[in-house]
C-alpha cells in the first residue's frame, strides 16, 4: 500500500480525523469538540482532513478508525464509516483497539494507563508497559472499572504511571490525589491510531487486535446514566 492513510476517531466526545503517508508522516489532522454529533460532523471533518493534506479520497491506501472501547453510539458510527470506505474505494479498513494506540505514541519508558470517562468514577482503562521499539505490553487488559479501584491496582507496581485520555479532565480531583500518577493528554489523536495501525499489521502476533469488530466493553442493551457510553 503506497497511497496516505485515513484515520479516525469517534470513541469520544472529540471527534478527530487526520492523514498519514504511507510511513507515518503527518500530512494533516482536525479535531473538533462534538458531543453527540459524530453523525453529522465525521463527513465533514473527514474532508477537511483530505484537504488540508491534498489529499483525494481515491487517493488513499487504507483506512483506520477506532474500535473501542469508547462510546457506544459514537463507535458504531466510526466502525460503520470506516466500513462504507473500505467498500467504497475498496481498500484495506482496519479497526484499532484505541488504548494500546494511545500508550504506543508515547516516547517515553515506562507504565502507561490510558483511561476514557465512563462517567461518574467508571473508566474504560487499561495498563501498559511501554519501553524501546518494541510494541506496549498489556499488564491490564481494557475493561471498565472504577478508578478508584483501579488505582488501587496499579499502586502495587511501586512505579509512576502515566495517565492518558479524557478521564484525566473528567476524573482530575481522583487522579491527583495518587502520589504515583503523571496527568498526560487529555484528548487521543486520530494520527496514533493510523502509526498503530501501520505498525500493527507487519505483527503477526496481533493481527487480530486490527478487526473491524467493536470493543464496547458494556452490553450495548444496557443504558449509562443518561449517556450513551
Amino acid at each position: 500500500m503506497t497511497g496516505p492513510w485515513l484515520c479516525f476517531d469517534t470513541a469520544t466526545e472529540m471527534l478527530s480525523a487526520a492523514v498519514l503517508g504511507p510511513r507515518g508522516e503527518l500530512l494533516s489532522e482536525v479535531t473538533r469538540h462534538a458531543p453527540r454529533l459524530h453523525s453529522a460532523l465525521l463527513v465533514p471533518t473527514i474532508d477537511a482532513a483530505l484537504r488540508l493534506a491534498g489529499v483525494s479520497r481515491s487517493d488513499l491506501g487504507a483506512v483506520a478508525a477506532n474500535r473501542g472501547p469508547g462510546s457506544y453510539t459514537g463507535l458504531r458510527i466510526g466502525l460503520a464509516a470506516l466500513e462504507a470506505l473500505r467498500d467504497g474505494l475498496r481498500i484495506p479498513a482496519y479497526g484499532v483497539p484505541g488504548l494500546v494506540a494511545a500508550a504506543s505514541a508515547q516516547s517515553q519508558d515506562g507504565l502507561v494507563a490510558p483511561a476514557l470517562d465512563a462517567r461518574r468514577e467508571d473508566a474504560f482503562c487499561a495498563l501498559y508497559d511501554v519501553g524501546g521499539d518494541a510494541l506496549p505490553r498489556e499488564l491490564l487488559a481494557p475493561a471498565l472499572r472504577t478508578l478508584p479501584d483501579f488505582c488501587a491496582q496499579l499502586r502495587t507496581y511501586s512505579r509512576p504511571v502515566l495517565f492518558l485520555g479524557d478521564a484525566v479532565r473528567a476524573h482530575r480531583a481522583i487522579l491527583e490525589k495518587c502520589d504515583f500518577a503523571r496527568l498526560g493528554a487529555a484528548e487521543m489523536r486520530a494520527a496514533d491510531l493510523g502509526r498503530f495501525a501501520q505498525r500493527a499489521r507487519e505483527e503477526a502476533t496481533i493481527a487480530d487486535a486490527l478487526s473491524t469488530a467493536a470493543l464496547y466493553l458494556r452490553p450495548a442493551a444496557v443504558p449509562s446514566r443518561r449517556d450513551d457510553r
